[in-house]
């Protein structure tokens, strides 16, 4: 076989690397396309110790920042840099997943050069451009520029179609955060000296580091939350703290002082899981998280406004409580005073996916580069 199909995958950020590394090793063992993963920098001092643990050497990897800048210069060091390695590397395809800043850069140093994106989990839609901020115009401008968009539920594929989008470069897919979940918690069973033990008590694991929330929002999230872990002390409060500056001396300052509060470093993506596992139920801002724990059949509760992950609000998984006390102090309450509520969410189905979605997504891949799905516009067939 001659030369293989190059396909670059960008990611950034630790969720961007966490869901593109299923469809990173699945590409390994392809016949016709050859992977190249590029690592922007964005989190740069915090992706180190996932590639350890994930055993991945990538193969570009950008000069990034061991501090946290601005978007702007964010920007600025990757419109820079990402060009001369897309050229470097001549891919046929750059992917890009999600919505971070490093997303949106590679997809458009990409379309400048006249290579056509493929964005894995497209079409998630809040259509409100501050909830999240900047996620959401970072979303939707990739879906401009985007050739081919995964998508991982059929909600998404309706809202793509809904802005315009040719049927034909729309695949519903699920989440591939649930195959690296799915994975993770497979080689953990395997492994008896990985595992945690359950720990004594029932305990809400949380996290929070959403750009929006930061600053008064953020606070208000963390006293109600406080006073919350006065009321309740049978239950333990666990939170793994962000290490922006905007929100590990926020925590530090307001979450402090319960003895049922424990902060912790980020921690390993294995033992996330695990602690995802045990948790009574999870408080998050994350995005990423709405859509794990589900398949852990824990309940979330969403400290936001808004959701784009409205399939499990309507599932019955995911509760949204705002970031106000009153609807932060109702949620909580019902999980612990209403077993029925309790098991109705941990229970409701997950909407997310079955752990095949980088499975799917290759095979698409597969049709993409050697003709066999056509877009009218770039001069590719669709034989379906």
């Amino acid at each position: 076989m001659g030369e293989k199909y190059r396909v670059m995958l960008c990611a950034g950020s630790r969720p961007e690397l966490i869901k593109l590394v299923p469809l990173y090793r699945l590409l390994h063992q392809n016949r016709i396309i050859r992977p190249v993963l590029c690592l922007t920098g964005q989190h740069q001092d915090l992706l180190q110790p996932f590639l350890a643990e994930f055993g991945i050497q990538p193969d570009v990897m950008l000069q990034g920042e061991t501090v946290h800048r601005s978007l702007e210069e964010l920007n600025r060091r990757l419109f820079r840099q990402l060009p001369h390695a897309i050229k470097r590397h001549a891919p046929h395809l750059v992917i890009v997943q999600g919505d971070t800043t490093s997303a949106l850069t590679a997809a458009v140093v990409a379309t400048r050069l006249s290579i056509p994106v493929a964005h894995v989990e497209a079409g998630l839609r809040t259509y409100d451009v501050n909830a999240p901020f900047p996620e959401e115009i970072n979303r939707q401008t990739i879906s401009t520029l985007a050739s081919w968009h995964f998508c991982p539920t059929e909600r998404n594929r309706q809202n793509l179609l809904n802005e315009g989008r040719h049927p034909a470069h729309l695949f519903v897919t699920g989440n591939t955060g649930i195959d690296m979940l799915l994975q993770t918690l497979g080689q953990r069973q395997k492994d008896p000296q990985n595992p945690d033990p359950a720990p004594p008590r029932p305990y809400f694991l949380i996290t929070l580091h959403r750009r929006e929330s930061h600053g008064y929002p953020l606070r208000r999230i963390l006293n109600a939350l406080r006073k919350f872990a006065e009321a309740w002390t049978d239950y333990d409060f666990i939170m793994p703290v962000h290490p922006n500056p905007a929100v590990k001396s926020a925590v530090h300052a307001l979450f402090q002082g319960p003895e049922n509060v424990r902060l912790l470093p980020p921690v390993a993506y294995g033992r996330f899981v695990g602690l995802m596992q045990k948790a009574f139920a999870i408080l998050t801002d994350s995005g990423g998280i709405q859509e794990e724990a589900p398949a852990l059949n824990v309940p979330v509760v969403v400290l936001r406004d808004k959701t784009e992950r409205q399939e499990g609000v309507q599932a019955g998984c995911l509760r949204l409580a705002g970031t106000g006390p009153n609807g932060i102090f109702t949620e909580l309450a019902l999980l612990i005073q209403n077993p029925d509520h309790y098991i109705r969410i941990s229970r409701a189905p997950n909407p997310y996916g079955d752990g095949r979605a980088s499975e799917r997504i290759g095979v698409h891949l597969n049709k993409i580069l050697t003709g066999q799905h056509f877009n009218d516009d770039k001069g590719l067939y669709n034989s379906e």
